[in-house]
């Protein structure tokens, strides 16, 4: 009998050999274990399923509990490891394959093992199955529109292959959040089911691979994040991350109430806006903040006019590249930044920021400086005319009047609205602004219910990050949505859709990066991008604010240098309070 205890004890010890996860060590040490980091959030998720998140009141959420094979470097690179302990490529004359080895011993929150089957599955179902994304799978494909080969390499490795170059493989597949096999595998069958899985009502459902997972959410109010048990990631001191308890965000209607929350000490860090930041700076020392300034963002407000409106009168108008680029000229950037900014900002004119290596500077050569002489001049070369009380009107004599939103709550973009309409006054154009709630916003967009926005993207360090916004088929590219991008798009077939020799070049050229491996080629590919977003004005850009960020002391951030392309939770795992 003893011996038979002796034999189970071994079988135990070996199954929780095999159980330990391969560790990925943290370059950090010293940290307390314990604690809430209180955030804040301008409005409700709409969805958990990162396939069909779109907006970064949802893609916020997730980061924290979804997990990715590759992370990020402080540069905004994929080329970190994470749940894929070893990654690498090999090419042959012509193609490309790229490999991903998972670390053993990975679980979900719920207990289940991650394995290299996940991984497989969430690629060959949900990612590259167009029905299955909010985005469709433009990001897989090559230049002849074919996604890669997929193979299982052993019992740990991913291989997804390509019949010619293709650049970006360690972000698409890399930095592409997994989902679990055993939840999802039935699920997917039906596409309609899926995009209405892990939505906000379903919190109970979710379950986790990220440092954290959801513990509740209360609409309106706040939600709430604990540390995942499972979570594979330590610190070189052996302390198993994240060191905090929790993440609580806080859900703050606009941006005055959460600057006086954060000054309350109810929200641990803000990232604050231009207007703020001198007040904020000089209150620092005596309440003990840290400030940071860095260049400026990767991504900027702009305004963007529906190419598929419901009314065919203001289609003409908004689809005419004349009739943005002198709007574009109509609007004082310059004075924003020194009123509204404080200086902390730069007047953007096309669609990639000065922080990103593939910025050009011919786009400030094309002009756009602010001139409502040349904006009426541009217009009555064009073919527009002016009433007798001063009114514009469009080529055939109707009158130019339309509607502006955007999310209410959003000082910044509340302000660059104002100063919009100010300025279409100033050369005839009647504008009506309302402010809405951000996710009707996003629901109007996607709907095609809209005439004009202020709103924002992210941005990335590669243009080729925006190839959903950029792309004709792209989830996002949401001034001419294509009927032919998924089913939620098919009202556009009844708006006269139409698309632009350069909206075709532009589609041609995100193509064509994908699979352009050669740095110079790759360069002249973007410029060509740049300048022709820029010269039609397709969404009129307005101002890059500078990175900024302002945090308690007792919060420590491991990022010491936060950057437009990191942000300041960068690795959150190894952020801790005191």
């Amino acid at each position: 009998m003893k011996k038979l205890l002796v034999v189970l004890l071994v079988l135990v010890s070996a199954v929780a050999l095999i159980a330990e996860p391969e560790w990925l060590i943290e370059d950090v040490a010293g940290g307390k274990k314990g604690g809430v980091l209180y955030l804040s959030a301008l409005s409700d998720p709409k969805t958990l399923n990162t396939a069909w998140a779109q907006e970064t009141s949802s893609t916020d959420m997730i980061t924290w509990f979804l997990d990715t094979l590759l992370y990020a470097s402080n540069t905004g690179i994929a080329d970190q490891p994470g749940m894929a302990k070893k990654f690498w490529k090999e090419e042959t004359t012509n193609g490309i394959s790229y490999f991903f080895q998972l670390r053993g011993g990975l679980k979900w929150s719920d207990g289940h093992d991650l394995t290299i089957d996940d991984v497989i599955f969430t690629f060959d179902k949900i990612w590259f199955n167009p029905n299955m994304t909010a985005n469709g799978n433009g990001a897989y494909l090559d230049s002849q529109e074919r996604l890669p080969k997929i193979e299982k390499v052993g019992t740990d490795t991913v291989k997804f292959t390509y019949e010619e170059k293709f650049r970006q493989g360690y972000l698409m597949f890399g930095r592409g959040e997994i989902y679990p096999k055993h939840i999802f595998e039935k699920i997917v069958e039906d596409p309609s089911k899926f995009s209405q899985t892990w939505t906000v009502e379903q919190i109970d459902k979710v379950v986790a691979s990220g440092p954290f997972m959801i513990k509740e959410y209360k609409p309106g109010v706040r939600i709430v994040f604990e540390r995942n048990p499972y979570f594979y990631i330590k610190s070189k001191d052996g302390v198993q991350l994240p060191y905090l308890d929790q993440i609580i965000y806080l859900i703050v209607p606009d941006q005055n109430t959460t600057r006086l929350k954060f000054e309350a000490g109810d929200i641990d860090l803000l990232a604050p806006t231009a207007t703020e930041f001198p007040s904020l700076k000089a209150q620092a020392t005596a309440k003990k903040w840290t400030t940071k300034v860095g260049g400026p963002a990767l991504g900027a407000q702009f305004i963007a006019f529906n190419f598929n409106t419901e009314d065919p009168i203001k289609r003409e108008v908004f689809r005419d590249p004349s009739f943005r680029v002198a709007l574009s000229y109509a609007f004082d950037k310059q004075s924003i930044i020194d009123n509204l900014y404080n200086g902390l900002g730069e007047a953007l004119y096309g669609p990639v920021t000065r922080s990103s290596g593939f910025y050009t500077t011919e786009v400030e050569k094309l002009g756009f400086r602010y001139s409502l002489a040349t904006a009426k001049k541009i217009l009555k070369e064009a073919g527009y005319t002016w009433n007798k009380e001063g009114k514009l009107l469009d080529k055939k004599g109707n009158l130019i009047k339309f509607e502006l939103s955007t999310n209410a709550g959003n000082v910044v973009r509340e302000e660059i609205s104002s100063i919009f309409v100010d300025s279409c006054a100033k050369i005839g154009i009647d504008v009506t602004y309302r402010p809405i709630n951000f996710n009707t916003l996003i629901n109007n967009m996607n709907a095609g219910n809209y005439d004009s926005i202020v709103l924002g993207l992210t941005g990335g360090v590669d243009p080729g990050n925006g190839w959903n916004v950029w792309r004709l088929d792209g989830g996002l590219h949401f001034w001419n949505y294509s009927p032919e991008a998924g089913d939620q798009f098919a009202w556009a077939k009844d708006r006269d859709y139409k698309v632009s020799d350069y909206e075709k070049r532009i589609d041609e050229i995100y193509k064509l990066q994908a699979v352009t491996v050669d740095d110079v080629k790759l360069r002249d590919l973007f410029n060509e991008f740049q300048i022709l977003v820029a010269k039609n004005q397709v969404v009129i850009y307005t101002i890059a604010q500078n990175y900024l960020a302002v945090f308690k002391n007792t919060v420590h951030i491991f990022n010491e240098k936060p950057s437009p392309a990191a942000g300041m939770l960068w690795k959150p795992w190894a952020v801790w309070k005191e």
